[in-house]
């Protein structure tokens, strides 16, 4: 038996595809229409996606968070932070299997095709998952799947950017290294100076096209 997605996450899944705009208002009557549902869990979903920070208050109504540079600054650089610990955590908690697992991945990504923006976007994140995973922190998880959602709202990936995709890799194979080191401080710094490279590729992109971010 296959359960019905839950309004939450069909509605989750319209905002982070682009099915749904910041240009769309979002109200319980539009939604139980659209969803088939009625308005108590048409209501929750959007309490708890304003929550996420995937939707934002214009006056009396909720509408997808627009795209600003603003925005962008503030969600890498609480990402660099979080990535930060998370990666020298995983430095300090790995299991073998941990580090196994990474370098599956990682074997996985330098097979993609450099062109292939979609599959480079979830092999990355598939990657980063499991960094936080090695991390054994509930708590650091659950704050950077959240940040996640957030970025996964841009329609294009950072990572088809001229020279992105090779520079990723050759941060992830040390990253990987310093992990199975349990080198700490390597790890954090690994994975704060690709955040942060991350972040200025992401807001160049804005400054060419804004729109099309």
């Amino acid at each position: 038996m296959v359960l019905e997605k839950s309004v939450y996450s069909r509605l989750r899944e319209d905002i982070l595809s682009s099915a749904i705009t910041p240009e769309e208002t979002l109200t319980e009557v539009k939604l139980t229409e659209r969803y088939g549902a009625s308005r108590t869990p048409v209501r929750e979903a959007l309490q708890r996606l304003e929550q996420d920070g995937l939707l934002e208050r214009r006056g009396k109504v909720l509408a997808v968070r627009t795209h600003t540079a603003e925005e962008i600054v503030d969600i890498y650089e609480s990402r660099i932070v979080l990535e930060e610990a998370a990666a020298a955590k995983a430095a300090r908690k790995r299991t073998d299997l941990d580090v196994r697992l990474l370098r599956a991945k990682y074997q996985v990504m330098r097979a993609l095709d450099p062109a292939d923006g979609s599959a480079l976007a979830e092999a990355n994140r598939e990657f980063h998952g499991l960094i936080w995973t090695a991390a054994h922190s509930p708590s650091l998880m659950r704050l950077l799947t959240g940040l996640d959602q957030q970025v996964r709202r841009y329609t294009l990936t950072t990572l088809t950017h001229p020279g992105r995709w090779e520079a990723v890799l050759a941060d992830y194979e040390a990253l990987v290294a310093a992990i199975e080191a349990g080198d700490a401080t390597v790890a954090g710094d690994i994975a704060a100076r690709h955040m942060t490279e991350a972040l200025q590729i992401r807001l160049q992109m804005y400054a060419e096209d804004p729109q099309r971010l």
